[in-house]
């Protein structure tokens, strides 16, 4: 389902608007959020929060052109208005690039991009990285979990190989951001930190990811950790990074359905917490990727926006750059009830 919504004011909600939670009305108009009086769309009981920014969505394999409505779909349902698609193991060269140039082709919807998993052991090349960011990448990370090296790993005060720092100084080049995904230990972090990376991608200890805060790197930990019944990993916890103050930002990994959730947990439950923990899925990941225009509900950003059900805590409709991307039924009888009656599609 894909519903552009005409210029209207989402009134009689609870917003998460400048750090705290009130009622007001939200007005939205050509996709970004807008002010002024407009046709309105009562909302009360629900609540009004900016959509999720999930920087790692792991899929078995990176999806073809026919396979991504429905990814599209499943993301728009856990409320991850923006995406970086990755695989858990990296897909060949020409694969990636296939799936970018499909990418790059796509309108409207969600903004779904990709994020390169590089092996520090396998050299890659400068000329496929220069499509990829032509393509539209922007984000990558070194496969940490292998020393660079094939026998051990060499001291920090080493030189790089010299693939690497190609790698590292066309990355810098082209703008891309780029982390090391899965450090074991200070020393990894260390070593990825001083080729360039500035992204502490699921640090796997408290040492790499204090090493990581220490050089005032960002620190991404998996969201699904938080949630009543979570697996015992052989990693260190989110929680214990969050209580630590060494975690940023919060991914799904694996877990879409983990992102609001965890938010919830962070909260406690309670709404008057709720904004600090949902920066950690929205405001925060969006800055850390350099997009000023998400993550806050202010007139001219985009009109991200998710209606949950304060009580469930459920995501019952999803609001992409203006389009109506999923809603409950419920929900749908809402807009339908508006004043401008807006067609909807059927699921």
């Amino acid at each position: 389902m894909m519903t552009v919504l005409p210029p209207m004011r989402l009134s009689g909600a609870q917003v998460l608007h400048d750090g705290k939670i009130q009622r007001r009305s939200l007005a939205l108009a050509r996709g970004k959020i807008t002010k002024g009086p407009l046709p309105e769309v009562d909302l009360s009981g629900y609540l009004l929060l900016p959509g999720i920014v999930d920087m790692h969505v792991a899929l078995p394999a990176l999806p073809m052109a026919d396979a991504l409505p429905v990814l599209e779909a499943r993301l728009a349902r856990e409320g991850i208005t923006t995406a970086w698609i990755t695989s858990f193991a990296p897909p060949p060269a020409p694969r990636f690039e296939g799936f970018m140039d499909i990418l790059s082709a796509r309108r409207g919807g969600l903004d779904l991009r990709g994020k390169l998993l590089m092996h520090p052991a396998t050299p890659i090349s400068t000329d496929l990285l220069r499509r990829l960011e032509a393509l539209g990448l922007d984000f990558a990370a070194f496969l940490s979990e292998t020393p660079p090296e094939p026998d051990a790993l060499p001291p920090v005060s080493s030189d790089f190989p010299r693939f690497l720092c190609r790698v590292a100084e066309c990355l810098d080049e082209l703008g891309i951001l780029y982390g090391s995904l899965g450090d074991a230990d200070a020393e990894m972090r260390e070593y990825f930190r001083m080729l360039g990376a500035r992204v502490a991608d699921q640090p796997r200890t408290r040492g790499a990811a204090a090493t990581a805060r220490a050089m005032n790197d960002r620190v991404l930990a998996p969201a699904g950790d938080l949630l009543p019944g979570a697996p015992i990993r052989d990693a260190v916890s989110t929680g214990r990074l969050l209580g630590e103050r060494l975690c940023d930002a919060l991914v799904s990994c694996g877990q879409e359905g983990a992102m609001n959730a965890a938010a919830w947990v962070i909260a406690e439950g309670k709404l008057s917490q709720l904004p600090k923990a949902w920066d950690r899925v929205s405001r925060i990941p969006a800055r850390i990727m350099g997009l000023s225009d998400r993550g806050v509900f202010e007139p001219g950003k985009r009109a991200d926006i998710l209606v949950v059900d304060p009580a469930t805590r459920a995501v019952e409709a999803t609001i992409a750059k203006g389009r109506l991307l999923h809603a409950t039924e419920r929900l749908k009888s809402r807009f339908r009830h508006g004043t401008f009656a807006p067609p909807l599609a059927a699921e």
